[in-house]
């Protein structure tokens, strides 16, 4: 009897406190490592879709419910109750206990597709981007006011985004996200558009890329990108213009880095957060390593200079918050108000925004007190200003192309600021250029936009051709040049009109092979002269002329061309035209 009431006192315990899942990590070692490497993350919301089973739920009152892991093939759940502190009472669930604990009826659900759908159009200036991990999209915000500008920027775009991590703008004017799962730098444009691979050029390269973080931008253009995984693990490896590598900036752990997360250049060094050797790295330009400038902070992730020169940095791991420091490394303050942090901003008011495993927060900038929550989501990343206005005219294509008389000039643009348009130069020898058109611009935009502009006016030879693109301000810049050959004729020609028979009006083309004086005239039926088309000079080539017969009546006319050479040589010729209105 007494081994049937401890058994049922085993089994009551059992019920009582079995609550949460016997999972072999604590609630902050699973969050770390979804953190360090999302592939379990990613795969726990795979098997959730496949399963028909919610990716996210937020039920009201603050508790955040996201997938975190796979384990023993069932899905295990984060649940964050502590929105400020992520860390602070979470507990790792099954489905089956989530609805046992929580009434769902309320909540918001997210089966795997994109939850809020606030859109507005991609036209402001300036722009806040932050990845999120949920929707695998980029989201953007006002970067005076913090608000919500658009959930959808760069919308859920499958296959390119897993885990995006880091969104920049790039010198050429397009959005590069570095993604953690697809081991890519993607391209994206100012429109939220997939544009393609930015780097590695050519695609998935593990022994360069694996398992990337966040990148930076060198002040010539080139990329770096930290890596946490795979032979290149611990690298900061380099990319030029085009995506190709060009090899490490910052070596294979060089200076103890330890999985690097975040890298940020000032004026003469570079500084890399590594989230295992707990430090802010220090190198100099070049990549060589100079010391640690902050050093025992548990999983330091976006590092950040203010306008006056301090440090802030967002500190993921316990004791985690938001540290202040000056340009030298020494602590000023540190925020606890809010912890678990990813990114981190400045707002022109003082003010921070920052990140973390429940959303996007503002803090007080003197104080580190909750000002508000501007958006919840279990995984914001990292938050980066993009100014379009540093945009200049991208220029993405520019041709010439033989076109019946004339020679056809064709280019397109991928973004334009303050564009007034662009002057048309022409040149016969590749180095003495003269303006020959203009063609207006667009002002700003950031949608491609195409021109054309035809030069009906060459001769047979090579011509080469530029474009000065020219700002409202009057700075200008200029094109390549386009090369294109023109061919004279060999002989004198007269083609028959176009349209005929015609009202009112109709073309004539005739071709010289040398510079000629040229008549032509109109007779009617009995010969009688009754309109002159012209009698000029005309250069050696192909050319069109316009006759308008609306003072004449319908009838046959003939029309006839005579040429003179400058070598001598005549020509004439006669074709019949029929007038009918």
């Amino acid at each position: 009897m007494n081994k049937f009431f401890q058994l049922a006192f085993l089994l009551t315990i059992i019920l009582l406190c079995g609550s949460s899942f016997p999972q072999q990590n604590s609630f902050e070692e699973l969050m770390i490592a979804k953190e360090t490497n999302p592939q379990m993350y990613i795969e726990a919301k795979r098997a959730a879709i496949n399963q028909e089973l919610p990716v996210s739920i937020k039920i009201p009152g603050g508790i955040l419910i996201d997938v975190i892991k796979v384990e023993n093939d069932e899905i295990l759940y984060s649940v964050i109750k502590n929105r400020l502190n992520p860390f602070s009472n979470g507990e790792i669930l099954t489905y089956d206990q989530v609805i046992q604990k929580y009434d769902l009826t309320n909540a918001e659900i997210n089966w795997g597709g994109v939850i809020n759908n606030e859109q507005s159009e991609n036209v402001a200036t300036q722009l806040l981007l932050i990845p999120d991990w949920t929707n695998d999209n980029v989201l953007s915000f006002d970067p005076i006011t913090g608000d919500l500008v658009n959930a959808n920027y760069i919308p859920p775009n499958p296959g390119n985004l897993a885990s995006p991590k880091h969104a920049l703008l790039n010198i050429n004017g397009f959005i590069s996200v570095s993604d953690q799962i697809t081991d890519l730098v993607q391209k994206f444009d100012t429109a939220g558009n997939y544009i393609g691979i930015y780097a590695p050029a050519g695609g998935v390269n593990n022994t360069i890329l694996d398992n990337l973080r966040g990148h930076a931008y060198r002040p010539n253009g080139n990329l770096l990108v930290t890596v946490g995984s795979g032979a290149n693990s611990n690298a900061v490896p380099e990319f030029d213009l085009g995506g190709n590598f060009l090899g490490n900036f910052i070596a294979i752990g060089a200076g103890g880095l330890n999985s690097p997360f975040c890298v940020l250049f000032r004026a003469n060094d570079v500084l890399v957060t590594g989230s295992s050797s707990d430090a802010a790295h220090r190198y100099d330009l070049n990549g060589t390593y100079i010391n640690n400038l902050i050093s025992g902070v548990q999983f330091p992730q976006q590092i950040i200079q203010l306008s006056n020169g301090n440090l802030a940095l967002a500190i993921f791991s316990t004791p985690s918050g938001l540290g202040i420091y000056d340009s030298l490394g020494t602590q000023l303050n540190f925020f606890t108000a809010v912890t678990g942090l990813r990114g981190v901003y400045q707002i022109p008011n003082g003010n921070f925004l920052v990140t973390n495993g429940s959303g996007l927060h503002e803090i007080d900038g003197t104080t580190g007190a909750l000002i508000r929550t501007i958006y919840t989501s279990t995984n914001l990343q990292y938050i980066s200003l993009v100014d379009y206005a540093t945009i200049p005219v991208e220029l993405t294509s520019f041709s010439a192309n033989v076109v019946g008389l004339g020679v056809e000039l064709s280019w397109t643009t991928a973004t334009e600021v303050n564009n007034q348009g662009f002057e048309i130069q022409r040149s016969e020898d590749g180095i003495s250029f003269s303006n020959i058109g203009f063609v207006p611009g667009f002002g700003t935009t950031t949608e491609p936009k195409s021109y054309s502009y035809t030069d009906q006016s060459v001769t047979s030879e090579t011509h080469y051709y530029r474009l000065k693109q020219i700002d409202f301000d009057g700075s200008f810049t200029y094109s390549d040049v386009a090369e294109v050959e023109v061919f004279l004729p060999t002989v004198f020609s007269l083609e028959q009109n176009y349209p005929n028979p015609f009202n009112p009006s109709t073309s004539i083309q005739f071709s010289l092979p040398v510079d000629a004086r040229v008549t032509i005239n109109i007779y009617n039926l009995v010969g009688e002269n009754v309109a002159g088309v012209a009698a000029s000079n005309f250069v050696a080539g192909t050319h069109k002329v316009n006759f308008d017969a609306a003072s004449m009546t319908s009838g046959i006319y003939f029309y006839q061309l005579d040429a003179t050479g400058i070598d001598g040589k005549t020509f004439s010729s006669v074709k019949k035209m029929t007038l009918l209105k």
